[in-house]
């Protein structure tokens, strides 16, 4: 698995789920449930899926978790989010 990838991938799903829910810790879980990785013929397949995981059970189980605290949990400063 190629890591750089990997943290360009989780940091895109990070900024849609923020950009496209209600800024809330739940809102940004629910979107990134909702965001689907093509089954077949897709680029960095395990690259994207593994990052969409990582983002999702960290906005699961720590929902009550101040934002910047998860972010920081996946290795991604808040200058980086929106």
């Amino acid at each position: 698995m190629n890591y750089l990838l990997y943290q360009q991938y989780l940091k895109q799903y990070v900024q849609e789920a923020i950009q496209g829910s209600d800024g809330t810790n739940r809102g940004i879980a629910e979107h990134l449930w909702d965001i689907q990785v093509k089954k077949f013929f897709v680029q960095h397949r395990d690259e994207k899926l593994r990052a969409l995981n990582d983002a999702r059970q960290a906005f699961d189980e720590h929902r009550h978790w101040p934002r910047e605290i998860i972010l920081s949990h996946l290795g991604i400063s808040e200058a980086e989010a929106p």
